[in-house]
C-alpha cells in the first residue's frame, strides 16, 4: 500500500511543472495589460519577449513583469508580451499580481541583454517551489 500511494504522490509531482510553449504559440497579452515600454524608442532598439508557460501551476494569479523596475505588463499563463527597449543591460523582474494567496512572493529580477535589431526571449516558468525567471531556450 505504502508502494502505491509513493507512486501516486510522485506522479502528482511530476504533474505540478508549468509547460513550455513555443513563442508562437503564446497569446498576447491584451492591449489593457500591457503598460510601457510598447512603442520603440528614438534611435537605436531591441526587442525583449517575455513568454509565460501553460499549465496549471499557478494559473490563479497573474505575474507583472518589470522593466527597470517600472510596470511594464501583467501576464497570465501561456501568455508573452514584447517591450521595445535601447540597447544595454536592463533589469528585467516578475512578481505576482494582487494579494492573499497572489502575494508576498519577492520580484525575481534578472539582466537582459538588448542589442540593437534583434529580439531577446525570457521565460516565466513554475513548480510547486514557485515561479522562476530565465532566458528562453527552444530545445526542439
Amino acid at each position: 500500500m505504502k508502494l502505491i500511494v509513493g507512486a501516486l504522490a510522485v506522479a502528482l509531482l511530476a504533474g505540478c511543472a508549468s509547460s513550455a510553449i513555443p513563442v508562437s504559440q503564446a497569446d498576447p497579452v491584451p492591449r489593457d495589460e500591457l503598460y510601457a515600454f510598447q512603442s520603440k524608442p528614438a534611435g537605436e532598439s531591441g526587442k525583449v519577449t517575455v513568454v509565460r508557460d501553460s499549465g496549471m501551476v499557478g494559473s490563479g494569479c497573474d505575474i507583472v513583469v518589470y522593466v527597470d523596475g517600472r510596470k511594464a505588463a501583467k501576464i497570465g499563463t501561456g501568455q508573452r508580451a514584447s517591450f521595445y527597449l535601447p540597447p544595454g543591460n536592463p533589469s528585467i523582474g516578475a512578481g505576482l499580481a494582487g494579494s492573499g494567496l497572489c502575494g508576498g512572493a519577492a520580484i525575481r529580477t534578472i539582466s537582459a541583454n538588448v542589442q540593437s535589431g534583434k529580439e531577446s526571449l525570457y521565460r516565466i516558468s513554475g513548480d510547486m517551489s514557485g515561479f522562476f525567471l530565465g532566458p528562453y531556450v527552444d530545445y526542439q
